[in-house]
C-alpha cells in the first residue's frame, strides 16, 4: 500500500478497499456533515451517518454509496476507477462474505411457516430459537448451512450518475439473477399452510380477515407508533448489531421519521403490505427476512406480491383504545415486537412468537396526505 494518493487499484481485499476510502476522506479534510452537504449539492445521498459507517466497517459499500463519497471528496474524475476497483472485489473471492454487496443476503424466501426452517430469534443472541408454527425442528438446533441463491431487488430508485453507466453492461449480467429466485412460484395467501396454536404463551391466533371494517386500521399514509412509547415512530434505521447492514424497521422520535413516508394498502381479506415511500430510495414493501443473517427483521422491498407472506399483515385490536393493534404476519401466530422487548430509541422492530407484553401493542393513525 502506497503513502500518496489513495490508489483504489491497490486494494487487495474490501478492508483495504475501505482503507483507501478513509485515506481519501483524510486527505479532503471534511468532516461528515461537509460531506454530506457536497453530496447533496451533487445530486446525490449521502447521509453522514452512512459515510462513518461504511468506513467503520471492512466490508465492501454498495457502488451508488461509493461513487457519492468519492464525489464529495472531491475525486470526481477518479469515480470509474473506484467503481471498476470494487466491481473486482466483488466479483472475486469476497462477493460471498461481504454483506454490504449483497442486498438481503440471498437466501431469504417466501415459504410459509411449516416448511421445515427456523425462525424468531435476533441475530447472534445466542439464545434457544423460537421457531415459526409447525416447523418440525428441535428448539436451539442450528438449520443447515443453505448455498446462495438469487437476492432480493434492492431498496433504490434513483437513476445512477453517469459515472455508474461505464460499469452497467458488466453489472448487468450479474443484476439478471436478482429478478426472481427459483422458489417464487405464484401463491395466494389461501394456499399458504395455517398456523397451528400451540405456541406457548400465544394468544389464541385470529384467522386473517377477520377484523371488521369498524375495526381495522384506514388505509393510506400512515403512523406506527409504540404503545408503550407513542412519542417514537416506525421508521427506517440499521441493525445496532451491524450484523445486517440494509435499511430495517426501527422506534424513533417521530419527528425524524420521515422520510420514508409510511403507508398501510389494503391487499385481501383483511391483510395489508406496511409500505415505505422514501424520496431517494422509492417505494418498498415491509417483509420478514427469514435468513441469517437479519433473520425476523422487516427490510424494505421494492417488489410487493399478494402471494408472498412475507409481505402481509393483518392488524388485531387490542381493545384498549380505538387505534391499538396487534401486528401479525398472515397466517401466522407471531406479532410483530420489538427486539428484547427494548425500550431504546433505534431497536430493531421483528416477528416474534405473541406474548401480552406492550412492546407488541402499536397504535396505528391515518395521516393526511401532503
Amino acid at each position: 500500500m502506497t503513502m500518496g494518493e489513495p490508489r483504489p487499484d491497490d486494494a487487495a481485499d474490501p478492508a483495504e478497499f475501505v482503507d483507501l476510502l478513509r485515506r481519501l476522506k483524510d486527505r479532503s479534510r471534511l468532516t461528515y456533515r461537509q460531506l454530506e452537504q457536497r453530496a447533496a449539492s451533487a445530486g446525490d445521498v449521502l447521509a453522514r451517518s452512512t459515510a462513518a459507517d461504511i468506513l467503520r466497517r471492512s466490508t465492501l459499500p454498495r457502488p451508488e454509496v461509493v461513487a457519492a463519497f468519492v464525489r464529495a471528496c472531491g475525486a470526481e474524475d477518479q469515480v470509474e476507477a473506484w467503481l471498476q476497483a470494487r466491481h473486482r472485489l466483488a466479483a472475486g473471492a469476497y462477493a460471498v462474505t461481504s454483506p454490504a454487496d449483497q442486498p438481503g443476503d440471498g437466501t431469504t424466501s417466501d415459504r410459509p411457516p411449516g416448511d421445515g426452517t427456523t425462525s424468531a430469534r435476533p441475530p447472534g443472541d445466542g439464545t434457544t430459537s423460537a421457531r415459526l408454527p409447525g416447523d418440525g425442528t428441535a428448539a436451539g438446533v442450528a438449520p443447515a448451512a443453505r448455498p446462495l441463491s438469487v437476492t432480493r431487488p434492492r431498496w433504490f430508485a434513483r437513476p445512477a450518475p453517469l459515472a455508474l453507466l461505464a460499469v452497467g453492461a458488466l453489472l448487468a449480467a450479474l443484476a439478471v439473477i436478482w429478478i426472481q429466485r427459483p422458489d417464487d412460484e405464484p401463491r395466494t395467501p389461501t394456499q399458504l399452510s395455517e398456523p397451528n396454536s400451540s405456541a406457548s404463551g400465544s394468544p389464541s391466533a385470529t384467522p386473517a380477515g377477520s377484523a371488521s371494517p369498524s375495526t381495522a386500521p384506514g388505509a393510506g399514509r400512515s403512523q406506527i407508533r409504540p404503545a408503550r412509547n407513542p412519542q417514537l415512530c416506525l421508521t427506517e434505521g440499521r441493525d445496532r448489531t451491524g450484523q445486517y447492514p440494509a435499511e430495517i424497521a426501527v422506534q424513533r422520535p417521530c419527528a425524524e421519521a420521515t422520510p420514508p413516508d409510511t403507508y398501510l394498502e389494503l391487499v385481501t381479506g383483511g391483510l395489508y403490505y406496511i409500505k415505505w415511500n422514501h424520496p431517494a430510495h422509492g417505494p418498498g414493501c415491509l417483509t420478514i427476512r427469514d435468513a441469517d443473517p437479519g433473520r425476523d427483521l422487516l427490510e424494505p422491498w421494492q417488489d410487493c406480491r399478494p402471494d408472498r407472506w412475507i409481505q402481509l399483515f393483518r392488524f388485531e385490536p387490542t381493545g384498549s383504545t380505538p387505534s391499538a393493534f396487534r401486528i401479525r404476519p398472515a397466517h401466522t401466530d407471531l406479532c410483530v415486537g420489538l427486539r428484547d422487548d427494548d425500550t431504546e430509541i433505534s431497536a430493531e422492530a421483528l416477528v416474534e412468537p405473541c406474548t401480552t407484553k406492550e412492546d407488541q401493542v402499536f397504535l396505528v393513525d391515518t395521516l393526511p396526505e401532503d
